[in-house]
């Protein structure tokens, strides 16, 4: 993959200043203590969650070994506000949406790993089709209020942060064998210490299985390399390194109505496969200049292909049930994303009042180059091009926050990010015909938010805020397939929220309200949308409610996790026409009115046990609200579901633990989503064990 003129002229001068600032600091020959830098986005002491003006969501490693998640979308689901849609069940492909907001593909809201974006393609398409695995992750971060303004594009739903896992000081490893039904099997080795003033680890993780529907198998191999070291005593360097491959029968078929009724685990395209390879190298350098003073970049930079050969079929509407053709598509994608994000903060004092200044700038830039074959057979892997094109993005965005702790209880957080961007389409090839069409956009973007938080009492703090979210639309959806720009607005919302958070001995609680008031909704055309895809502005949305979260101490070994979110509005508050129509008033796609997930556990000594509830409510699949279902399955009525699950674990010895879960254990059999192209059923009874062994 090559990068233009313009791409090496951003990232180039910041990979030459940090290594020569790195030299520089290796010569002044100073005692050196070993660290792994990272960009935080919550953080994890108490001052920092107190002082954060909007909801926060901090996922601890204690949680994630004792629950036990699938995957990072099985972890989040269990979340207030965090409403995680299945379509495979395994969590390869992610559709998480926020408080209301549409989950199609993750598009709105902002994915990062240790502060690194993840998406393939963040200005030019951010929809999730990788999405690293739940094992390499210490921690997870969901930030929803005005404080996810440093991070970008897409400001809408809030930022979501992956913290993958540190070397531990005293070298050592450990082996963590997992089986179950569905052929499940699972490899994780990880190892790593520090020596002297370098740290360094390595995890390697093996995953396969059958799938939760037939002809639906995975296997993936994941790869992570961490080394840290000290330049100085107030200089460190960190580099991580990923690889990443997923070949799996994942498919965009749904069932149909008849299909789902006889026979909710078939799957008729036994052919489609998909490949995702993804090569990622990390660089972050921190500097503490003063002890008030620190500087911050991070260098990424990734490449990725994404390989989906998908059997061609019909709807029969005659006997209810799909049929396959015989031939296939492949759509074959690869990105290249490079970027350097460099912050400094400041710590002072203005007039007497403590103050804490962030200042960021972000270069970033992509480029998107698609394919679309025409396949002669159902397993065929090339055939002829009928689409090729190339999208280009590049992007210079600056924020500046500047919290003021006017006392000890109150701090004002009032921040502001400017966002500048240049996509470009390049079209070589459509339906066959050579074309060489070339159109570009720009815009530039203004996102402010003020925040605050005041600690009313020990064990109660108030916090709100307000602030402009904000995601450019997709190449392919700004300019159109002739080359011609659309006139396609950038998705813009007013958010606005208000809560209350506290810890007391034995109860943690938080309580928050919000509105997402949209000016301009996009409604993007994409087949991962299924029946919600009709491009357009669509004009004025609506999304408010609340939710509660509270975490309690029983006595006895017992503990209580729970939460309830109520998204009371989410519709179309538009005149706006969508297909025809006047839907105004009609409320949101995948938006349940009710979420909610309780989790009974008991810890003893060296065992413990964990029993879960989850309800989501019902939902509409399309803009109609259409409550029949369709003969083909792509809309109507999404019934609610109640799913239970239990995990276990027990202590064997001082270095050997053995844990066991159930993922749905009644065998509910529920209809998870209508999209992309038919009803996807939500994982069955799925039956695990295994052992880690520490060393």
């Amino acid at each position: 993959m090559r990068f233009t003129r313009t791409r090496k002229a951003l990232i180039m001068p910041m990979l030459l200043g940090t290594s020569l600032l790195a030299g520089a600091g290796s010569a002044a020959g100073e005692e050196t203590i070993a660290k792994l830098p990272t960009i935080e986005v919550i953080g994890t002491t108490a001052e920092a969650l107190d002082t954060v003006p909007g909801s926060t969501i901090v996922i601890t490693a204690e949680k994630l070994e004792a629950t036990r998640p699938l995957s990072t979308q099985d972890a989040l689901r269990r979340e207030p506000g965090v409403h995680a849609v299945e379509t495979e069940g395994y969590g390869f492909f992610p559709r998480i949406g926020i408080r209301g907001l549409n989950p199609d593909m993750s598009k709105k809201v902002m994915l990062l790993e240790d502060g690194a974006p993840i998406a393939l393609g963040p200005y030019t398409d951010p929809a999730a089709y990788y999405h690293p695995p739940i094992e390499r992750m210490e921690r997870i971060d969901v930030l929803k209020g005005s404080g996810s303004l440093r991070y970008g594009p897409s400001t809408i739903g809030g930022a979501i942060n992956y913290v993958t896992k540190n070397p531990p000081y005293e070298p050592g490893g450990s082996l963590t064998l997992t089986s179950g039904n569905q052929d499940f099997r699972s490899l994780l080795f990880d190892y790593g210490g520090t020596w002297d003033n370098a740290t360094a680890g390595i995890s390697y993780l093996k995953k396969t299985g059958d799938g939760t529907r037939r002809n639906s198998d995975f296997d993936v191999d994941d790869l992570v390399l961490k080394t840290g070291f000290g330049i100085g005593p107030n200089q460190f360097v960190g580099v991580k390194l990923t690889y990443y491959n997923q070949d799996s029968q994942s498919t965009y078929l749904g069932l149909t109505q008849r299909e789902f009724a006889e026979d909710p685990r078939q799957n008729k395209a036994a052919h489609d496969r998909i490949e995702v390879e993804r090569y990622s190298v990390d660089l972050n350098h921190e500097l503490q200049i003063t002890p008030d003073l620190a500087w911050r970049t991070l260098i990424y930079a990734n490449n990725a292909t994404r390989d989906w050969w998908r059997e061609d079929f019909d709807f029969n509407a005659g006997t209810g049930l799909n049929e396959m053709r015989g031939t296939n598509g492949g759509r074959l994608r690869e990105f290249t994303v490079a970027g350097v994000d460099t912050r400094l903060e400041l710590n002072h004092l203005a007039l007497g009042i403590h103050n804490e200044t962030e200042f960021g700038v972000r270069l970033h830039t992509e480029e998107m180059n698609n394919q679309r074959v025409n396949g002669a057979t159902a397993d065929a892997r090339s055939g002829v091009i009928r689409e090729d094109d190339r999208r280009e993005a590049d992007a210079l965005a600056a924020f500046l926050q500047n919290r003021v702790h006017f006392t000890d209880r109150l701090a004002v957080t009032p921040g502001l990010r400017v966002e500048h961007y240049r996509q470009e389409r390049t079209i070589h090839r459509w339906d066959n015909q050579d074309v060489n069409l070339t159109n570009k956009g720009r815009n530039t973007e203004w996102v402010p938010g003020i925040g605050a938080t005041y600690r009313a009492a020990d064990a109660l703090v108030l916090f709100g805020g307000v602030h402009r979210g904000f995601a450019p639309p997709r190449v392919a959806d700004a300019i159109a397939s002739d080359g011609v720009a659309i006139d396609l607005k950038a998705e813009r919302s007013n958010n606005y929220e208000f809560g209350v958070r506290g810890s007391l001995p034995r109860l943690s609680y938080e309580i928050a309200a919000f509105r997402y008031d949209f000016s301009n909704q996009i409604i993007q055309a994409s087949q991962a949308g299924g029946a919600t895809s009709e491009l357009t502005n669509a004009g004025e949305t609506l999304n408010q409610g609340f939710e509660v979260g509270i975490g309690a101490d029983l006595g006895w070994g017992f503990g209580l996790d729970a939460n309830w979110t109520h998204v009371a509005t989410a519709k179309l508050d538009s005149t706006r026409i969508i297909g025809g129509i006047d839907r105004k008033g009609n409320r949101l796609p995948y938006a349940p009115e009710n979420l909610v997930n309780a989790t009974l556990s008991y810890r003893q000594d060296n065992w413990g046990a964990g029993l879960s509830y989850q309800f989501v409510d019902e939902q509409f699949a399309d803009f109609a609200n259409t409550r029949e279902g369709s003969a083909n399955g792509m809309t109507g009525l999404i019934p609610s579901y109640s799913l239970w699950h239990l995990n276990g674990d027990y202590q064997l010895t001082e270095r050997v633990k053995m844990f066991a879960s159930v993922k749905n254990l009644f065998d509910k059999k529920y209809m998870a989503s209508r999209a992309p192209q038919g009803i996807f059923p939500g994982l069955e009874r799925l039956i695990t064990a295994g052992v880690k062994m520490d060393f």
